[in-house]
């Protein structure tokens, strides 16, 4: 059980992030309910296969395909993502989706594309997040305006790399050839599998009580 985390939402802020450096950089976004090991291990095998510099977690305020019933509040799920990954230096927790009123993917993928005109983004997403992805808002444009990296989840076949969903994201780019997805014309995707952490935000808050733990914001 995680307790007594003392944490200073106002001040915890991402060191060294930047709208204007030209980079690389990952967006995984999610409730974060709360941040574990799956999330960094996403992100550790997006950064190496696609030579990102930086991954960059988007904290939802409320994901409207999810319930609201044992969601943690923003400031709590922010500042323990952002606890959680403070000796990770290439990853940056952020809250601009709280903060400039983007309630869906399609709007935050338009906001970060105007702020940060140098960098050079693609989504990332496990692939268990497919079978809703023809759910989201504006699913298509999405993949128009932003490069789309499906990393492998434990128990979903395959199978999916064929569906209706994938057609949604473009042209897939093999694997192989993950590095070169920045040079290509939108949309475009890849698939990247590597070794497999069966882990769910579900089973971390059955398992550490997350919902009971003492967080001060």
């Amino acid at each position: 059980m995680i307790e007594n985390v003392k944490v200073s939402f106002k001040n915890n802020i991402p060191k060294c992030f930047s709208y204007k450096r030209k980079r690389k950089i990952g967006i995984l976004g999610g409730s974060f309910n709360p941040a574990h090991e799956g999330h960094t291990h996403i992100s550790n095998i997006a950064r190496i296969a696609l030579g990102i510099d930086e991954v960059w977690w988007i904290v939802a305020p409320q994901n409207r395909l999810k319930s609201s019933i044992g969601m943690e509040s923003f400031d709590k799920r922010l500042s323990y993502a952002r606890l959680f990954t403070n000796k990770l230096s290439y990853i940056k927790v952020l809250d601009i989706e709280e903060k400039n009123k983007l309630y869906a993917s399609y709007m935050t993928i338009n906001f970060l594309n105007i702020k940060s005109q140098r960098v050079k983004f693609i989504w990332l997403m496990g692939s268990d997040i497919l079978d809703n992805f023809n759910k989201w808002l504006y699913p298509t444009s999405i993949a128009k305006n932003m490069y789309v990296a499906v990393i492998s989840r434990p128990n979903f076949s395959s199978s999916f790399l064929n569906t209706r969903q994938t057609t949604k994201l473009g042209k897939r780019l093999k694997t192989s050839k993950s590095k070169t997805i920045f040079l290509k014309n939108k949309p475009v995707w890849v698939f990247l599998k590597n070794r497999l952490l069966s882990i769910s935000s579900s089973e971390i808050r059955r398992s550490l009580n997350f919902n009971k733990t003492d967080f001060q914001t």
